[in-house]
C-alpha cells in the first residue's frame, strides 16, 4: 500500500479508499447511486466470502450518510475501516485446511437408532471445502480414530451396506481446532434406496421478469423394484411457523400439521397435492427401477415464454388446482390435484409453488390424506429443507431431515439464476441434505 494510504479524507467530490496495491478514488456521487450496497465487495474485499457483513454495512451506511451530507469524513473513521477491511482480506475467505494451522484428534463411534455399536462402518471426514479424507473402518466397539485432522469444519459420515437394496447411513458435523481431541457419536438409520426427491428446481431461469413458473420437482427408484406413485402426496411445509395461530382472523387455529401417532400434532404445511389413486393397492403409475418422475409446476415448453427456461412439455406430471382459474392444464398428463379444499378452513387458491430462496418439500405415502388432522408424520417417504443462507434456522423435524441442500463450500443458490439441487448421486440419502445435495449450474430434469 503507498505512503498516501495514510491521509484518506472526504473533502471536495472524491473519496479515496486503500485497497491492496495503491489507491481508489471514488466519487461521492457513485457512493450515493449505491442504494443497495452492491458495491460493498467490489469497494472493500474484492471477491471474497465474508459473514462480517453487518460490520462492513454499517461502516458503509456511515460513508454514504456522510458523503451525502457533504460533511468531512474524520480520518479517525477511515483507520478503522482499513483496519476492518485488512482484516477482512485476511481472515474471511474459504481457506484450505491446513496443518500449518494445528491439528486436532478426532473419535467417531458410530452406533445404530437403537444406540448399539456399529462395527465394519465406512467413516469419513469431509472438511467445509468438499475435501474427502481416508476411509476408516469402526472396531468391535463401533469406534474409530482419526489423527492429525487439520483445523476445519467437518461432516464426518457413516455407511454400511448391507445388500444392494438396503443399508445403514448417518453423518454428523463437527469443527476441529488446533489441539482439541474430541468424541463423536454418528446415529446410523436403516436407510432403503426405495423413492427419494432427486432434484428440486426452485430458482426459476435468468431473467428480470420474475418469472419462476419452470419448477419442478423429480423423484427417483433407486430400488430393485418398481414402486407405484398412486395417491402420494407432495407437500410444500415452508409455512409451518403459523402453525396454531389464527393466521386468517377466522376465530380457528390453522390446521396444517404434521400428525404424530401419539396423538399430538406439530409443523404447519402449506400446500398438499395428490395425485389420484390407492395408496396402498393402485397401480396406475409405476416407477420402475431407476427411472426419473418429473412433476411440473406446469407441464409446458416454458423456454418460448423465456429463452433461458426449459422445456418441460414431456414431464410426467404436473401440479394442476381446479381452484385456481388461471391454472394452466394438458389434459393429456396425469396430475398431482390440490387436495385441501376447504372442508375445515380456506382452500387454496394457487398452484403449487416454491420459494426461490428457502423452503421445505414433503413427499408423502398417501395412506394418511386426512389434512384436517395433519398429515401423519410417519408416512412421510422423504424429505428436503433448501436455503441460500448457510447460517439458516433449520426448520424440519430431524427425523425427515437434519441438515439443508442449497448452499456448498463453493457456491449458494440464487434466485433468477437458472440452478437447481439434485443428489450428489440418484438415490444417495444420508437423511442430511448438507451432505446429500450439489448445485447444478442448470436444470436436469428426467436425467
Amino acid at each position: 500500500m503507498t505512503g498516501e494510504s495514510t491521509k484518506y479524507h472526504g473533502g471536495g467530490n472524491t473519496i479515496r479508499i486503500p485497497e491492496p496495491g495503491g489507491v481508489k478514488s471514488i466519487n461521492r456521487a457513485t457512493i450515493q447511486s449505491f442504494g443497495d450496497l452492491n458495491f460493498l465487495q467490489n469497494l472493500i474485499l474484492s471477491d471474497c466470502r465474508f459473514t462480517r457483513n453487518h460490520i462492513i454495512i454499517n461502516s458503509l451506511l456511515k460513508i454514504r450518510s456522510i458523503a451525502m451530507s457533504k460533511k468531512k469524513i474524520p480520518i479517525s473513521f477511515w483507520f478503522a475501516l482499513i483496519l476492518i477491511s485488512v482484516f477482512l482480506m485476511f481472515d474471511c475467505g474459504l481457506k484450505k485446511p491446513t496443518k500449518l494451522e494445528g491439528t486436532g484428534i478426532l473419535i467417531v463411534t458410530v452406533v445404530d437408532d437403537f444406540n448399539e455399536p456399529v462395527v465394519g462402518a465406512e467413516v469419513q471426514c469431509i472438511s467445509h471445502l468438499g475435501e474427502k479424507g481416508r476411509i476408516q473402518i469402526t472396531d468391535s466397539s463401533g469406534a474409530t480414530q482419526f489423527d492429525s485432522l487439520a483445523s476445519s469444519e467437518y461432516v464426518v459420515s457413516a455407511r454400511k451396506t448391507l445388500d444392494e437394496n438396503i443399508g445403514y447411513i448417518g453423518s454428523e458435523k463437527v469443527i476441529i481446532s488446533a489441539g482439541d481431541k474430541l468424541s463423536l457419536t454418528v446415529m446410523m438409520r436403516l436407510n432403503t434406496a426405495g423413492l427419494k426427491i432427486n432434484e428440486i428446481y426452485y430458482a426459476g431461469p435468468v431473467n428480470n421478469e420474475f418469472y419462476f413458473y419452470d419448477q419442478f420437482i423429480e423423484l427417483y427408484n433407486g430400488g430393485i423394484d418398481t414402486v407405484y406413485l398412486d395417491g402420494t402426496i407432495i407437500i410444500r411445509g415452508g409455512g409451518y411457523a403459523l402453525a396454531g395461530k389464527d393466521n386468517d382472523n377466522d376465530g380457528a387455529l390453522d390446521y396444517f400439521y404434521f400428525d404424530e401417532s401419539d396423538g399430538t400434532e406439530h409443523r404447519c404445511f402449506v400446500y398438499a397435492f395428490q395425485l389420484p389413486g390407492d395408496p396402498i393397492n393402485g397401480r396406475e403409475h409405476p416407477l420402475a427401477p431407476g427411472e426419473y418422475a418429473v412433476i411440473a409446476g406446469d407441464a409446458i415448453d416454458h423456454s418460448s415464454i423465456i429463452p433461458t427456461s426449459i422445456d418441460l412439455s414431456n414431464a410426467n406430471y404436473e401440479f394442476y388446482n381446479p381452484y385456481y382459474f388461471r391454472d394452466p392444464n394438458d389434459p393429456d398428463i396425469p396430475d398431482y390435484v390440490n387436495i385441501i379444499t376447504g372442508e375445515c378452513g380456506p382452500e387454496t387458491t394457487v398452484d403449487f409453488m416454491m420459494n426461490v430462496s428457502g423452503d421445505i418439500i414433503l413427499l408423502a405415502s398417501g395412506v394418511d390424506s386426512d389434512y384436517c388432522d395433519g398429515i401423519d408424520i410417519d408416512t412421510i417417504i422423504d424429505g428436503v429443507e433448501y436455503t441460500s443462507n448457510k447460517d439458516a434456522i433449520l426448520r424440519l423435524d430431524d427425523r425427515i431431515d437434519k441438515g439443508s441442500a442449497g448452499v456448498m463450500p463453493d457456491k449458494s443458490m440464487r434466485k433468477y439464476s437458472g440452478m437447481s439441487i439434485q443428489r450428489i448421486r440418484p438415490g444417495f440419502d444420508t437423511n442430511n441434505s448438507t451432505v446429500d445435495f450439489i448445485i447444478l449450474d442448470r436444470p436436469t430434469p428426467g436425467y
